[in-house]
């Protein structure tokens, strides 16, 4: 009897706990209830936090529970609550992913994932209907049961979907998602919901760095952060204080254009004739001072254009296209619209003001 507990004892060790040639998965932390499956007494036991873990263990949790699991210190996975996974292959090769594959019957994982070398490395996800496919990248992956859908979002990287049914497929890439219904074809890439993004960035506070160390390149990706950061906080500076120049200078053109237009009886037909006479009878300018250039503060000519509203009313829209950051992003857009029946009305005003 002795002899078939400890047989018992050595079989549970190893089909629970990972072999040592293979870097290590580990469940490094969890919170609530998380099991795995006991194939001996055929029911859920509870997993303790530091288990090291083998191949083709079922992993479970319960209502408000979690589980963060790492793979050798170069993925880190986020199993939510109410959802099984099945580590199915991991291996590994100097240290670097070769082929980890990972099943969801049910639930949602966050992952972070090192940048893999070229073809074979692999890092495949899969669901009952779809196959994520992952090249070092921050993603997520969840299948609910109800209606059989797959959805995939990726912060970060690229994750390449397939639907096993239809074998259709997308890439996804940076702060893209998709869903894949039953055994319909992925739908076309669409822009990551907030909530997704909220969701990560909850998620990642909730990872041990210190203990796991450096993952999935996650010092890489929190320095992208970083500077991410810090380009947004620099280009809102700039755009801030160009906003201010630029409603300046429209106060000063509009003041102009008013003057243009008593001693003219019209408006420009364009900014420069403000300064340099079109011709016209009655000018008396220049209206602006010596130099002026109409640069906006970015470094690109002010717009001026003479329209009419779908009622036929004219008027002048003043407006600048504003900054545009290192990715793209536009800044402090500013827009003047002068209505030119008002004009008479402004000008009395403003010569109300200047005391003329």
């Amino acid at each position: 009897m002795k002899k078939i507990l400890i047989g018992l004892v050595f079989l549970i060790s190893f089909l629970l706990f990972s072999s040592g040639n293979q870097p290590e998965i580990i469940l490094v932390k969890k919170k609530g209830n998380v099991y795995y499956w006991d194939i001996i007494d055929k029911k859920w036991t509870v997993l303790p936090v530091k288990s090291k873990l083998r191949v083709g263990l079922f992993i479970k949790t319960g209502d408000n529970s979690e589980a963060i699991i790492s793979f050798g210190k170069k993925a880190v996975i986020t199993i939510s609550e109410n959802s099984v996974i099945r580590i199915t292959k991991s291996l590994f090769e100097k240290e670097k992913i070769k082929e980890v594959k990972i099943q969801i019957p049910k639930g949602k994982i966050w992952a972070i994932v090192e940048k893999l070398p070229e073809a074979p490395s692999k890092f495949e996800i899969e669901t009952p209907n779809t196959i994520a496919g992952v090249r070092g990248t921050v993603f997520m992956v969840k299948y609910q049961t109800e209606d059989k859908s797959t959805r995939v979002a990726v912060i970060k990287g690229q994750v390449g979907v397939i639907s096993k049914f239809t074998k259709k497929y997308v890439l996804l890439k940076e702060n893209m998602a998709t869903t894949v219904v039953a055994n319909k074809p992925p739908v076309p890439p669409q822009v990551l919901e907030e909530k997704e993004r909220q969701e990560w960035e909850r998620w990642k506070q909730s990872i041990p760095f210190s203990e796991i160390g450096i993952v999935g390149g996650i010092a890489e990706i929190n320095a992208l952060q970083m500077r991410e950061a810090s380009r947004i906080v620099r280009e809102l500076g700039i755009a801030k204080k160009g906003t201010k120049k630029v409603l300046q200078d429209f106060e000063k053109i509009e003041t102009a254009i008013l003057l243009y237009y008593g001693d003219t009886g019209k408006v420009p037909s364009k900014l420069k004739d403000l300064i340099e006479n079109p011709g016209i009878a009655g000018w008396k300018g220049p209206y602006l001072g010596a130099g002026t250039n109409f640069m906006d503060p970015y470094g690109r000519p002010y717009q001026y254009r003479i329209k009419k509203t779908p009622g036929g009313k004219k008027y002048i829209e003043l407006f600048t296209f504003g900054f545009i950051g290192a990715t793209g992003q536009t800044y402090g857009e500013e827009k003047k619209i002068i209505f030119i029946d008002k004009l008479d009305e402004m000008l009395k005003k403003k010569l109300q003001e200047t005391g003329k």
